[in-house]
């Protein structure tokens, strides 16, 4: 399999923050080209729609246009890149700022080199799966066109594996298990799902175990230990962490906002 390495850029009004953050760790062993550094966001904009690296990591505070209004524009003008927001302070503000800036992550200077790691490490994992499903799609438009589809087939034999996700979903399923189970090559299951679902294998799945897991919350006083056991999550951190980032809340608060719901709503 090609190793693939994904190009990142940097843009912050600040060099000494640039020095460090590029300087904290060996990037090409995190699977990520370093293409250029920018101190100017217009100057940088040109760069990110011209070149497209797969990575920016963007500074909050800067002179003529601050990191979020470069996101915006770039965005709006059909960069597909996954941005991060440097900044040198943490509040409950700007983390919504940069929910609403629909950001990947950010990193808090002066940059932990173990932290930054661990998030890159996540990073390339979901633009591997990003690369793997366009590839995915390509391989299914060129097998349709080869040998179009029986299609209501097709949807039948999809439904079944909807079906048997739905059933499993507690379990570790994968994808190579399943495109032998059902008899389909493993990139036209990628497509299926991503055609009729609008998710990604993965994220279908995880997002089944976060709607069964707030049926829980909602009708049970079971502890998230053993709701994150019944959800298939893999420990309760974890389970913590996906949920937030789905419902916007930690599934402890969850439970008591719907609660709260039913006590406002009882006569």
């Amino acid at each position: 399999m090609v190793r693939i390495v994904y190009k990142v850029l940097f843009v912050d009004d600040e060099p000494w923050a640039i020095i460090d953050i590029l300087h904290s760790i060996r990037w090409e062993n995190s699977g990520f080209e370093v293409i250029g550094h920018y101190e100017k966001p217009r100057e940088a904009k040109k760069i990110i729609l011209d070149q497209r690296p797969h990575l920016v990591f963007v500074d909050i505070n800067m002179p003529v246009m601050n990191g979020f209004e470069l996101i915006r524009q770039c965005r709006e003008e059909g960069s597909e890149a996954a941005f991060v927001i440097l900044s040198a302070y943490s509040d409950f503000e700007f983390a919504k700022q940069a929910i609403k800036a629909a950001v990947l992550d950010y990193c808090l200077k002066p940059v932990n080199p173990a932290a930054l790691t661990k998030m890159l490490k996540e990073i390339k994992a979901q633009l591997d799966e990003k690369e793997a499903i366009k590839n995915a799609e390509e391989e299914a438009e060129k097998e349709i066109q080869a040998e179009p589809p029986n299609v209501p087939a097709m949807d039948e034999r999809f439904s079944h594996i909807l079906d048997y996700v739905k059933d499993h979903f507690k379990e570790k399923l994968l994808l190579r298990e399943l495109a032998e189970e059902f008899a389909f090559n493993r990139n036209y299951i990628c497509y299926l799902f991503k055609k009729n679902t609008g998710n990604t294998f993965s994220n279908y799945i995880i997002r089944l175990r976060i709607e069964k897991s707030r049926e829980f919350l909602e009708t049970t006083d079971l502890p998230l230990r053993v709701i994150a056991e019944e959800t298939g999550f893999m420990d309760c951190y974890y389970f913590n962490k996906v949920f937030k980032t789905i419902c916007g809340i930690p599934p402890h608060k969850y439970r008591v906002q719907i609660k709260n719901q039913g006590a406002s709503h009882a006569p």
